[in-house]
């Protein structure tokens, strides 16, 4: 997953031969609340330097 500073995330699939393939591009705002470019939302619960947990809702 990759945010980006212009309020877009882009979530990434292993595509084929393992490579990563990037999904439909989704947004994000300061809140930690997090909208799916292929649909649904979530919201981050928690963050560490190395690790970032997300509620996603269908």
């Amino acid at each position: 997953m990759e945010f980006r500073p212009d309020g877009t995330l882009v979530e990434y699939a292993i595509g084929r031969g393992d490579a990563p393939e990037a999904r439909a591009a989704g947004r994000w705002d300061a809140t930690g609340r997090l909208a799916r470019g292929q649909g649904g939302s979530g919201r981050i619960v928690s963050s560490t330097p190395d690790r970032l947990e997300i509620a996603w809702q269908e």
